[in-house]
């Protein structure tokens, strides 16, 4: 593109010389500039003078110069590899563009490479938008072509919009400070009220601020570490029972989920015995929303209603299962 800027400039004040140098008129300043510019070897309009003969040889040069020039970059993008990287991140860039109701996690860190690393394990849609390319580099080695990235500050609304935020249904932000994860949700809900941002909290006086700025949930690394630590030394039986559905654990498959009852499915305006879940999907009902807040352990009388939430225990086909029911 810059070559093409310069070369119109050196037409536009080769045409411009001429006039004012020689006295031709525009056309003949225009075909004089186009057989110089092209060294095509035809006759002179007329004959030209001193300065005009001084002036056409800058003209020659100017124009070899900038058509090297941009014969040595045309000639990298087919060479070196760039002709190919373009033509894949436009592959990438539409798959992001296809994507509804994926995921978006910003920052590549320590925190966000096992989130990427976790969501490559369930197959979940996701998008990473990362600023620093080495960062980029060292995924796309790791994972080759599973990934699907933007490369770009994730404060700022074009890199977002590039991660098709408006189609997302979930935003992470684990950002290095409060101030860009502060930023970055309030980006993130100027261009998506509807979507969920899930932020990290470095500093635990920050917490208000981002729930102000429209952050859904809040997690503190420091008070997390700090609530485990106290929890081991005092509710031993409690991490142990928790333990057993974490990564070390021995019974493997098992994960919890939340399942949304959608508007005309089965499941609507029934008890929870009549909806028989455990029956129909094998699956443990562990609580169940109620005006907004979870109640566990709920009665089989329990009626359902629409929009609410299921919070199950099971494996994932189980739980697409009753994903299907919910929907129906």
């Amino acid at each position: 593109m810059i070559p093409g800027i310069i070369l119109f400039l050196i037409f536009f004040i080769g045409v411009f010389g001429y006039i004012y140098i020689e006295n031709y008129n525009l056309i003949d300043a225009f075909y004089m500039t186009s057989i110089t510019l092209s060294t095509g070897g035809f006759g002179e309009v007329k004959a030209l003078s001193p300065h005009g003969k001084i002036f056409t040889s800058i003209l020659i040069f100017s124009g070899i110069t900038v058509v090297v020039y941009t014969l040595g970059n045309v000639t990298k993008f087919f060479v070196e590899g760039e002709l190919k990287s373009y033509l894949r991140w436009r592959s990438m860039d539409n798959k992001i563009t296809k994507l509804k109701d994926h995921y978006i996690v910003c920052g590549a860190g320590r925190t966000g490479r096992k989130i990427i690393k976790d969501f490559l394990k369930k197959g979940l849609d996701f998008v990473v938008v990362e600023k620093d390319e080495k960062k980029i580099e060292k995924l796309k080695d790791i994972y080759r072509k599973k990934l699907l990235y933007v490369i770009g500050d994730a404060t700022k609304d074009e890199t977002l919009l590039q991660a098709n935020v408006k189609s997302a249904k979930v935003l992470i932000s684990v950002l290095s400070t409060d101030a860009e994860n502060l930023f970055l949700t309030l980006t993130t809900k100027d261009l998506n009220e509807k979507i969920q941002v899930i932020t990290r909290a470095v500093d635990a006086s920050s917490e208000k601020k981002l729930r102000r700025g429209g952050a859904d949930f809040i997690i503190s690394p420091f008070e997390i570490a700090a609530e485990r630590m106290v929890a081991t030394a005092t509710q031993t039986n409690l991490i142990s029972f928790v333990d057993v559905f974490s990564k070390k654990s021995r019974i493997e498959g098992l994960t919890f989920e939340l399942v949304e009852i959608k508007k005309g499915s089965q499941l609507v305006d029934v008890t929870l015995m009549e909806a028989k879940i455990p029956t129909q999907t094998n699956l443990i009902v562990i609580g169940h929303e109620v005006d907004g807040v979870m109640k566990i352990n709920p009665m089989s009388q329990e009626r359902l209603k629409e929009n609410e939430k299921l919070l199950v225990l099971g494996t994932k086909d189980q739980i697409k299962k009753l994903i299907e029911i919910a929907l129906n």
